[in-house]
């Protein structure tokens, strides 16, 4: 999930923005100039924040746009709207960290790279294109992951989440990856069925594609790398690599990135103004 919304990128066939590093060529952020940072270290660095919503979203507000903070006062929103301030105010403090400006000013770009719409595409900053960033949230944590190395798509699932195995089996699964989930069913099966959900949600927060775009059986994550059959406009030709995240309270998670075996942080943070560059 994202920004407070009732479905996720992949529920939703979000996009990106127009970027050269978006479109189907083997470079990404930070590796389109000899002296970028990727040229500079071995290992792609990749920054990723946890905060829970409920305790950071009353001081957050005051970093919101004014189009922002009006929507997230909206009757419709209270249920959502500790998720979608902190998850806007964390997008938004990580820009003016990078760019020294005012959050509540900072420009965040959501035009879809596929429909054009201005509303739901993949966010980014217009005066940083090569820093990469994903949010994620479930049951009030809010995920952020931001590199200016690597293409990023990060997705968080609660870890005690009720799902009907079937039927989640035959929606998500490949053939490939319904060989391998656990024969007992139960909770096993349960949880094996999550952590392919976070690692092809975060698959697909990463190229920007959605269910319109790449059906959920169509794509495999269970190995190191994300595999399609026949890759859709725009999707990447770097391999898209995939990591497990380890976080509190048994949340299953998962990283994808553009380049192998990055160096992960994970920052919790009691705050949204914690976070620093």
């Amino acid at each position: 999930m994202e920004d407070g919304r009732p479905s996720g990128a992949a529920a939703r066939g979000d996009g990106h923005a127009p970027r050269p590093e978006d479109t189907a060529t083997p470079v990404g952020p930070g590796d389109a100039t000899p002296d970028g940072p990727a040229a500079r270290r071995s290992r792609a660095v990749v920054r990723i924040w946890v905060l829970d919503a409920d305790t950071a979203h009353p001081a957050a507000e005051r970093r919101l746009s004014p189009s922002e903070l009006a929507r997230a006062r909206e009757p419709a929103m209270r249920r959502v709207r500790p998720t979608y301030v902190t998850s806007r105010a964390l997008q938004r403090t990580l820009g003016a960290r990078y760019l020294g400006t005012p959050a509540e000013h900072t420009d965040i770009s959501r035009t879809c790279f596929h429909c054009r719409d201005d509303g739901h595409g993949k966010p980014w900053f217009p005066a940083a294109p090569e820093l990469d960033f994903s949010v994620s949230h479930t049951a009030g944590l809010v995920v952020l992951a931001a590199s200016t190395d690597t293409r990023v798509g990060v997705d968080v699932e609660a870890g005690d989440r009720t799902i009907e195995t079937g039927g989640m089996t035959r929606l998500l699964a490949s053939d490939s990856e319904r060989r391998h989930l656990p024969a007992t069913g139960g909770d096993t099966l349960r949880r094996a069925l999550l952590r392919l959900w976070a690692r092809k949600e975060a698959t697909l927060k990463l190229t920007g594609h959605g269910l319109l775009h790449v059906p959920f059986r169509e794509l495999s994550v269970d190995g190191r790398t994300a595999r399609i059959g026949t890759p859709p406009v725009n999707w990447p030709t770097r391999p898209i690599h995939l990591a497990d995240l380890s976080l509190e309270h048994g949340y299953a998670a998962a990283l994808a990135t553009t380049r192998a075996r990055p160096e992960i942080t994970v920052i919790p943070l009691a705050q949204v103004a914690d976070l620093s560059w």
